[in-house]
């Protein structure tokens, strides 16, 4: 089954495609230049064309924010936005959008969902990096560093293979 997996956040979305723990297509969304809803929606979905899926899986809202480093606006913002848009995709693909706990999803893609004391970011590139070549998926910024963006890339692969 071919599984989308997206990274939401307010201004990138990550996505990926994987079939059979397969790598069919990554990349990310710069959603940040629009502030409607269904505007975001459609860049994603402009992205998205030629890609084909059966399920959409979306990380669930809220889970890694430690308490206070976020203000209450930013929270609400970022659920909204998980919310609607989510709701236009479903609507678009004629999907149902399923979430998941980052965790699972690690724990589902790789065995385990975390090492102690490593970083959650840090943790996913690792293990994304030792299943897979990431030279067809990754983005360069100017200077040819990779860009920022692939760690949304990256969790949307773990999403994609939890699906």
């Amino acid at each position: 089954m071919k599984v989308l997996g997206l990274d939401l956040s307010t201004t990138t979305c990550g996505w990926a495609v994987a079939e059979n723990k397969i790598i069919i297509g990554a990349g990310f969304v710069d959603i940040s230049g629009v502030e409607d809803y269904a505007a975001k929606a459609e860049l994603i979905i402009t992205a998205l064309k030629g890609q084909t899926f059966e399920k959409i899986m979306i990380e669930e809202s809220l889970f890694g924010f430690a308490g206070g480093g976020t203000s209450q606006q930013v929270i609400i913002k970022l659920v909204k936005n998980k919310a609607v848009v989510g709701y236009i995709l479903e609507n678009h693909y004629k999907l149902k959008v399923d979430s998941i706990h980052a965790q699972t999803a690690r724990k589902k893609a790789f065995g385990i969902a975390r090492i102690k004391g490593i970083k959650s970011k840090v943790f996913v590139k690792e293990q994304v990096e030792k299943l897979y070549d990431m030279k067809p998926w990754t983005i360069l910024n100017k200077k040819g560093n990779e860009e920022k963006r692939m760690e949304d890339v990256r969790d949307a692969i773990v999403l994609s293979l939890a699906g």
